[in-house]
């Protein structure tokens, strides 16, 4: 295997591929399956979305942060791709008007109530992520907001798994459920909360990481002639 070139950028499309490649395979059953009570789809899918949007928030979006103290930062190597993601994680960005969103997929509810996210949510918080206005948030939010409340509940473990109905489920998963703690001075003082169904958390991974690739210089390495002058 080769060792990437832009760690961030080139890890996401490398969970890509294993997704695509390979989860059908998962969806098949392998040997095994019937101690998990099933096809392990659902945890390969957060397997592979964890380094896909955790390593570029961590490595391009953060080091350009005035505050940062980055060990590794990847902005230097492609400074188009740099650029691109500080303009669509720019203040005034909203979730709808990121090329990796898709409409009438995620709900959002921005700094609830503290509550134990180990255990089975409450029955109003679950009911909210299911409404129009919860959706209606999730689009109007910046999207640098949703994909730091995302990155925080893959690395950190914030997730809950929810059946077709958006009920906390020991059960086959449906949809995910993602909570991002809100701190004051290292204090919890609230709860960011995102819902999407698996299917479309796995579509946008996919778009994610092609959204990631497609910056001028990476285009670029790629089509150029290694015969020109």
């Amino acid at each position: 295997m080769g060792i990437p070139q832009h760690y961030s950028r080139d890890i996401a499309q490398r969970c890509q591929s294993l997704i695509r490649h390979l989860l059908p395979l998962v969806q098949k059953g392998l040997p095994h399956d019937r101690s998990f009570d099933g096809p392990l789809e659902t945890t390969f899918l957060l397997a592979m979305a964890t380094p896909a949007v955790v390593l570029p928030i961590e490595r391009i979006f953060k080091p350009a942060r005035p505050e940062a103290d980055a060990v590794g930062d990847d902005r230097a190597i492609d400074p188009a791709l740099a650029e691109q993601l500080d303009d669509v994680f720019g203040p005034a960005r909203t979730f709808a008007d990121a090329p990796f969103f898709a409409r009438e997929c995620w709900s959002y509810i921005p700094n609830v109530e503290p509550f134990p996210v180990a255990g089975y949510w409450p029955y109003e918080i679950l009911e909210r992520l299911g409404t129009d206005a919860a959706l209606a948030e999730a689009e109007r939010t910046p999207t640098r907001r949703i994909m730091l409340d995302l990155r925080n509940a893959l690395a950190h473990g914030g997730i809950a798994y929810l059946d077709a109905s958006g009920r906390s489920t020991d059960g086959q998963a449906e949809m995910f459920a993602f909570a991002s703690a809100v701190t004051d001075r290292r204090r919890l003082i609230g709860i960011n909360l995102l819902r999407v169904r698996q299917r479309d958390f796995c579509a946008f991974v996919m778009a994610w990481a092609d959204w990631l690739a497609a910056s001028p210089v990476r285009h670029a390495l790629n089509t150029q002639d290694p015969l020109a002058a």
